[in-house]
């Protein structure tokens, strides 16, 4: 199976350096377990970008995002773009934020 490149944008490493920094206050190990499972889920769209599920919206500049959630944390919300052979990490946003002010 061919495996694309991703290249993640510097708001989605601060999206989920403040989402791991929030869950260890309470639990360190869960905090930092969160890295790993988002490099778990951007593995998976290195080898699926077409997994994701198109972002539905109004705003133009936002067609062609698709998201999908991070391994075993459907809370947290990876948002991309597959272009020209890469997928564009473009943020870590939880389920719950209002996605279209957040992107």
């Amino acid at each position: 199976m061919r495996k694309y490149r991703h290249r993640i944008r510097p708001q989605a490493e601060v999206d989920l350096d403040g989402h791991a920094q929030y869950i260890a206050r309470d639990n360190l190990e869960a905090g930092l377990r969160l890295y790993d499972l988002a490099a778990e889920t951007y593995g998976m769209l290195s080898e699926i970008p077409q997994m994701g599920v198109v972002y539905h919206t109004t705003k133009p500049e936002l067609v062609g995002i698709r998201y999908v959630p991070i391994k075993e944390c459907s809370r947290y919300l990876v948002f991309y773009k597959f272009v020209d052979e890469t997928i564009d990490i473009i943020r870590v946003l939880h389920a719950r934020m209002d996605k279209d002010a957040w992107l």
